[in-house]
């Protein structure tokens, strides 16, 4: 709706300035208010942007705005006359003719009937508005428009306005008054086109009360008539008129309802079909709301009927249904609900089979009965006129039609007028278009085009699991349920636009059959997608993801819970596991899946065991004996003993066994057990003991009752209640009444406390006894109202309202508390609220009622003795530091002890606004809580945030490394030396961030020093150099050190920053430039020093037999260790390694250990070869190894290398030992390598643990014939152990020898 343009930029003019202003009248909104000729008049308006002429009203002394709207005033005080304008007369008759206009006195409206669920309200509109149709927004006729913050504007349109002869005052006047009682400002404003606009500021309660206040003094008055149900009035009116009373003052309206007392005598007795007419006198801003109001009371009290309509062919379903179930939609706007199943098969030879139920009406009773005649009507039109064809589509396209609820079939429907049938038998590669004859053609064609436009798939997901011993079909049934139950194909029919259709029934459960999905879409591409996306699905869930049990069919419910939350509580408490209960009434296996994190076999097996356990506790915890009878009565009494959707069934089985007529029934995918014939007489009870006999026993006694001819008496028998109980035995639009009905097939009438129920005798006693419990319960029931001061109630209630809960779980009460918000009327002002902010209301029977506040009281004695409290004061900047520096104090301070803490949300309070932080406890705790929560108090006061400005390129300098510059800068100024407290007093940006700002935090002295050391670093950055010292690229290494240890140690050093550049594999051209940064005479130190450590070192060459080399080097492993060990370095003068000696290699192929299913050690699973090594042979002469280091490393190094060759010397055996597996080979190498180096020491052998892990690679150890016979005993029991702690343990079998 467009409000009012000011000036030309939207803008609101000045205050006490005269203001261009157009006033546009909300025409696309409130069409019926106006003739066209109004409208007109609006648009003229609206092209023209007229010049209003303004009234602005201050104050009490009328203070004007602007000399022009002076003139106004002042030429018509009193008659209100429109002032004169330069600008087009739209209301000119003699201008615009057919416009009409003239304001008319008020005119009776009459509504008819229409209450009942779904109903409209009907609006208040008068004269030839009473033709448009009526609306249910209470607001429509006066649009209040919500301006800018704190501002609401409002419009009265020429007819809405009250004639001014009828206003008690001029409208200035009433405007003054108005501003004076609501506290607001309003400007007056009119339009050429009369409008009269006004514009309200002030707070959002007193324009409400402005905007109410206007239009009681202003708008036009009104009058209207609406028909309810005559049996409603002592609702409209509520006790001793209170209910009206609360009505008229809420909408400023009169509303006179008919008296009771018959004109001719006694007091009028109402029946359901009798009505009467309530009148409305008001303004038109408060009976539209009157009416709203009174419909709703209406709706809340009419009871609903229910009819049922069996005689209609279903293939006139659809039209009835209406495209994309349209008609229905139309249908609930006039009753509660209309139920129209869907037709799409037809199953008998003939052309159509009879639809799957009938169609359902619920609603008030005369709208129902309206709608029936209505459908009967359409049917009778539609059997004389339609016809049908059949048209050719192949069997498997027909799911093409019936997908995603019939959509195809109600787009033929919406684009062709004709129905979609598909039948079976003989017809099965046609489908049956049904409609108008002259319809058919297109419905032929539509069809035709709507098969050749979807593309199908077919994944049989039962192989996914061929490969796993037994059934491949149990795991893909399963997954299946699992992924159905989850959501996971409805995802991706969202996802992909298409239709996913899983097999159910047999195809599900019969282990025979494949499980087959089928995809039906549109795009190829969207097909495939949605394939590979299922197949990724069940490669995932194995079947080691599923395990299954079974537990008694009737104690499932245990499992369950009421309302499904115990289901809900185990998948809540075991996360990543979900539970398919079985979908038969009689079947026992409960299936579990695990789809959480892990991909651990044993993890997933051990959640689901422990899930089983669980469950399996719940059941025996609560479980109680099932017993079996069986009761023999002919099979063609059964419909009677079940009666009309088992009504006399529940009417006999009030504990609710369960109950199984004639022979048993197969499950889904399981073979039908022999059934004898006597089998169909047969009723079978399962139950509890006492609950089977006693069903047992009935249904005998009802039998036995059933008369010879079969018709069983219908009876009628008649009760009194208290008159008082009639809307609680009612029930909200009949609910009680309406469930009893389905659930016993007995009709139930209530009326003034005299009841009757009709039906057979057992439905009749069963429901008389449902009505006579409720009585009790009702008459039984208490309300208790206890005054416990607010800061008590959440004690009561609880951490998440477990408290209450379980007190009217306990007990059978409902406990209410205060609610925070209020209720607000029609104009937004707060009603009386029926419970005070200290009461506490508990109602149900009366001693759980008296338990309960028993409990609540002594919960209260409790807490008072805990009520010792203590406030801190802090504001909302204080707040926020707190939140951020110390909510682990907090919390460790809430885990530690029982005080309470109310701490206020950061958000809600302003950064300068003051605020408390609440302790409650005992005496003691509060006292503790409050010393350590005012240091933290204290701290978050003091605290200051302060950002400096420092380029990037100093933020590295100003970490340092490792942080270790940071942290003499914070610590140094008196913070923190805590990692996280440091990284919480100085945050720099991110490195991807461009972002120069660093931000200090902290005390505000401790934040000074900060700022100050960090300026000063940055100076002393903007006056170091740069200085570049050539190294060689090979010596690089010896400046960064392992993870850059070394260059990290240097610059930490000599506070300098070191630019080394890097070494990229393959490159052979690295920049020998090293650049050092930092102060001159620190750059000096550390160029000293690095030049120091790359001076070429000594070196001494040592001669090692060229056949032992390989011997000693050990792969390289024993240079590693002197490296290691002594700081040296070892080439070989720049010459080739000699070739490695050939040694003897047993054949390993043959007598591998095999890994079998029994159970044995592993360490007796082993190949063993042992064969003489060479060490004479081979090539003559001596090696050279370049040692280069420091003198006395140098020497070490060589006695080391002189040990090595004398233990290669002696090294004249070899062996080779081959384990099961290569789970053991981390047991024998050890953490870094420290296990096989402690062999090497222990057997003086060169052992070889390969790295491969292929099966039969050997481990091969070199030394004596002692040595390695040694290392292998071991090595063996390394793994003996490992098996016997459990660790690497696997299975398997070989051949151990030597």
């Amino acid at each position: 709706m467009s409000g009012l343009i000011k000036g030309t930029d939207g803008a609101a003019p000045a205050e006490g300035s005269a203001s261009q202003t157009t006033a546009v009248a909300p025409v696309d909104e409130t069409p019926y208010l106006l003739s066209t000729a109004a409208r007109l008049m609006q648009q003229h308006a609206l092209a023209a942007q007229e010049e209003a002429v303004t009234y602005e009203v201050k104050n009490e002394d009328a203070v004007v705005a602007g000399a022009p709207i002076a003139k106004a005033e002042k030429s018509a005080p009193e008659h209100n006359e429109e002032p004169k304008v330069r600008s087009l007369d739209v209301s000119s008759d003699e201008a615009f003719p057919t416009l009409g206009g003239g304001s008319r006195k008020p005119t009776p409206t009459h509504f008819p009937s229409g209450w009942g669920a779904g109903m409209a309200a009907p609006m208040a509109n008068d004269g030839e508005r009473n033709r448009e149709s009526a609306t249910t927004s209470a607001g429509a006729f006066t649009p209040a428009v919500q301006g800018s913050s704190g501002q609401s504007t409002i419009y009265l349109l020429p007819s809405q306005k009250r004639p001014v002869s009828e206003l008690r005052k001029t409208p200035i006047e009433l405007v003054k008054d108005i501003m004076r009682g609501t506290s607001t400002k309003i400007e007056m404003q009119r339009t050429s086109t009369h409008t009269t606009v006004f514009i309200i500021s002030g707070t959002e309660l007193n324009r409400q009360r402005a905007n109410r206040e206007i239009h009681r003094e202003m708008s036009a008055r009104k009058t209207v008539t609406i028909e309810i149900p005559a049996i409603v009035r002592p609702h409209i009116i509520g006790r001793a008129g209170t209910k009206v009373q609360e009505l008229e003052s809420m909408t400023a309206t009169r509303i006179k309802v008919p008296q009771l007392q018959a004109s001719n005598g006694p007091a009028a007795e109402y029946d359901d079909e009798d009505t009467i007419d309530i009148t409305i006198e008001g303004d038109e801003y408060g009976v539209p709301i009157a009416v709203h109001k009174i419909n709703e009371i209406v709706a809340e009290r009419t009871i609903t009927v229910t009819t049922r309509i069996s005689d209609i062919p279903g293939e006139l379903y659809p039209f009835i249904q209406g495209p994309h179930r349209k008609f229905i939609e139309e249908y609930e706007t006039k009753v509660q609900r209309v139920q129209v199943p869907d037709y799409f098969y037809s199953a008998k030879s003939q052309p159509f089979s009879p639809p799957s139920g009938p169609i359902v009406i619920t609603g008030e009773k005369r709208a129902v009965q309206e709608l029936r005649a209505e459908i009967e009507r359409k049917v009778a039109e539609f059997k004389a006129a339609f016809h049908f064809v059949l048209v050719p589509v192949k069997k498997e396209k027909h799911r093409f039609f019936t997908s995603n609820r019939g959509q195809l079939i109600h787009e033929v429907l919406a684009t062709a007028g004709c129905t979609v049938i598909l039948p079976e038998g003989a017809k099965a590669d046609s489908l049956i278009v049904y409609g108008p004859s002259d319809k058919i053609p297109q419905g032929y064609q539509e069809v035709m085009k709507a098969s050749n436009a979807y593309q199908q798939a077919w994944i049989d997901v039962c192989k996914a699991y061929l490969s796993i011993s037994g059934e491949p079909k149990l795991p893909a049934r399963d997954i299946t349920r699992y992924l159905d139950h989850t959501g996971e194909f409805r995802s991706l029919r969202s996802e992909f636009d298409l239709e996913i259709t899983t097999p159910s029934g047999d195809d599900l459960y019969d282990l025979n059959k494949p499980c087959v999905i089928h995809i039906i879409g549109k795009s190829t591409d969207n097909v495939n997608g949605a394939r590979a996306k299922i197949q990724e699905l069940y490669s995932r869930l194995t079947p080691g993801h599923i395990l299954r049990f079974e537990v008694e069919p009737l104690h499932h419910r245990l499992i369950v819970g009421k309302d499904g939350r115990g289901v809900r509580r185990i998948t809540d408490k075991f996360l990543g596991l979900s539970l398919l209960l079985p979908e038969g009434a009689g079947d026992a296996e409960i299936v579990l899946v695990y789809d959480g994190p892990s991909r651990d076999s044993e993890a997933i097996s051990r959640s689901l065991e422990e899930l089983r356990e669980h469950i399996l506790s719940l059941v025996e915890a609560q479980k109680f004996d099932v017993v079996e009878k069986i009761i023999t009565i002919p099979r063609s009494f059964h419909a009677k003993i079940q009666g009309e959707e088992n009504t006399t069934l529940n009417a006999l089985n009030p504990a609710s066994a369960h109950v199984h007529f004639g022979a048993p029934k197969a499950r889904p995918g399981r073979p039908t057990a022999t059934a004898s014939p006597d089998d169909e007489d047969k009723i079978t009870i399962r139950g509890a003991k006492a609950n089977v006999d006693n069903l047992a026993a009935a249904i005998q006694r009802f039998f036995a009752s059933i008369p010879k001819n079969g018709n069983i008496p219908i009876v009628a028998e008649q009760f009194d209640y208290p008159t008082h109980l009639s809307a609680q035995l009612i029930g909200a639009k009949g609910a009680n009444v309406n469930k009893l009905r389905a659930e016993l097939g007995v009709e139930i009438n209530l009326k003034e406390g005299q009841g009757e129920i009709k039906g057979i005798q057992v439905a009749v006693d069963a429901a008389k006894r449902k009505l006579e419990s409720q009585i009790k319960e009702h008459l039984d029931k208490a309300t208790e109202r206890l005054s416990i001061p607010q800061e008590f109630h959440s004690a009561i209630i609880g951490s998440g309202g477990n408290s209450v809960r379980r007190l009217e779980t306990r007990y059978g009460v409902r406990i209410m508390f205060p609610k925070s918000g209020r209720e607000k009327d029609a104009d937004g002002t707060d009603l009386p609220t029926k419970q005070d902010s200290h009461e506490v209301i508990i109602k149900g029977a009366k001693d759980g009622v008296s338990k309960a506040r028993a409990e609540i009281l002594a919960l209260w004695e409790y807490e008072k003795d805990k009520s010792f409290t203590a406030t801190i004061p802090i504001t909302g900047r204080g707040l926020e530091f707190m939140f951020k520096n110390a909510s682990k104090e907090i919390k460790q301070l809430r885990d530690d002890s029982n005080v309470r803490l109310d701490i206020p949300q950061r958000d809600a309070v302003q950064k300068d606004e003051q605020t408390v932080i609440k302790i409650r406890g005992t005496e003691d705790e509060v006292k503790s809580a409050k010393t350590i929560l005012s240091k933290i108090v204290k701290e978050a006061e003091q605290t200051t945030l302060r950002t400096i400005i420092v380029e990037k390129k100093y933020h590295r300098s100003l970490i340092g490394p490792g942080g270790q510059t940071l942290r003499e800068i914070v610590v140094g100024a008196g913070g923190p030396d805590d990692k996280q407290a440091l990284a919480r007093t100085v945050r720099f940006p991110n490195q991807e961030a461009d972002c120069n700002e660093i931000v200090v935090q902290g005390n505000s002295a401790v934040v000074d020093r900060i700022a100050s050391a960090i300026e000063k670093i940055v100076e002393q950055k903007k006056n170091q150099i740069t200085e570049t010292v050539e190294v060689a690229p090979e010596k690089h290494r010896h400046l960064i050190g392992r993870e850059g240890s070394i260059r990290k140690e240097l610059e930490a050093k000599f506070r300098v920053t070191i630019d080394i550049p890097r070494q990229k594999p393959g490159q052979t051209n690295t920049s020998p430039d090293i650049n050092i940064t930092g102060i001159a005479e620190d750059v000096d130190k550390a160029k000293d020093h690095i030049l120091e450590m790359v001076k070429e070192p000594k070196s001494e060459t040592v001669g090692i037999p060229t056949r032992l080399h390989h011997a000693v080097a050990d792969c390289g492993q024993f240079v590693y260790r002197l490296q290691r060990d002594f700081n040296v370095s070892i080439d070989h003068n720049g010459q080739h390694c000699p070739p490695k000696p050939e040694e003897w290699e047993p054949d390993l192929n043959g007598s591998l250990p095999l890994i079998t299913d029994n159970e044995e050690d592993a360490s007796q699973c082993f190949t063993w070869e042992v064969g003489e090594s060479d060490t004479q042979g081979g090539e003559e002469g001596d090696f050279p190894w370049v040692i280069r280091g420091k003198p006395d490393q140098i020497a070490k190094a060589k006695a080391e290398i002189a040990m090595a060759v004398a233990l290669a010397e002696r090294q004249s055996s070899v062996g080779y030992l081959v384990l099961p597996g290569s789970s053991k080979l981390g047991l024998i190498i050890g953490p870094g390598g420290s296990q096989v180096e402690k062999i090497r020491r222990d057997t003086g052998c060169r052992i070889t643990v390969p790295r491969s892990q292929d099966v039969g690679e050997p481990i091969v150890m070199h030394g004596s014939k002692e040595g390695v016979e040694k290392a292998k005993e071991i090595i063996l029991g390394l793994v003996k152990n490992g098996d016997s702690n459990g660790r690497g343990r696997r299975r398997g079998n070989g051949n151990g020898g030597a």
